[in-house]
């Protein structure tokens, strides 16, 4: 049974001995490793995409980087403290059709609950597994750094924050297509039978 998960498990990250995964989250992980691998061959649109939101994302975070420097260690109610924080589907879509490392658990934490990446120095997460919400998310603090003039404009960075979550979506929705079961239909089968 152990060989037999092993072919199976994704990469891991391994940056943090603290948080071995969970077996709920393992268990998970493995089965998406498993369903994506059974259609790897029917799933190379999917993967061009999650390629483009690869470049995208690693274009934006230097500049969130940026914004981050400027407000996070001054901030009295850090985001990653005061909101609830998950990997969601389309995270971990992503990591998987590009063969990332997974991160060790889930992000949630509850209300109030620092998340558990969290370290006085910032994430320990790299940037490139971290969840798409806090990729994304940007601050009232941010908000005011970016609307000074000299800056990037909010509307220039949330366009580049929409034109990914487009991607997203259309990545999830071109894995679904083609792991979804297609039914065929014939005389000697109907939805009732009787």
């Amino acid at each position: 049974m152990q060989g037999a998960y092993e072919e199976t498990a994704p990469p891991f990250w391994p940056g943090t001995g603290v948080f071995p995964p969970t077996p709920q989250w393992q268990e998970s992980n493995c089965a998406l490793t498993r369903l994506l691998a059974i259609h790897r061959r029917d799933l190379g649109r999917a993967v061009a995409t999650a390629m483009e939101i690869r470049r995208g994302i690693d274009e934006l975070t230097p500049l969130m980087a940026a914004l981050c420097s400027r407000t996070c260690r001054f901030c009295p109610e850090p985001c990653c403290i005061g909101n609830t924080v998950w990997i969601d589907f389309r995270d971990l879509l992503l990591l998987h059709l590009l063969d990332e490392p997974i991160p060790p658990r889930q992000a949630t934490s509850g209300p109030g609950e620092a998340c558990p990446f969290l370290t006085h120095h910032g994430c320990r997460l790299p940037p490139r597994i971290r969840p798409w919400m806090c990729i994304q998310y940007i601050c009232p603090a941010q908000r005011a750094v970016l609307n000074r003039k000299g800056r990037p404009s909010m509307a220039a960075l949330r366009g580049k924050i929409k034109r990914i979550e487009r991607k997203r979506l259309r990545m999830e929705a071109e894995v679904i297509r083609r792991i979804k079961p297609r039914r065929r239909t014939s005389p000697s089968s109907s939805a009732c039978s009787g």
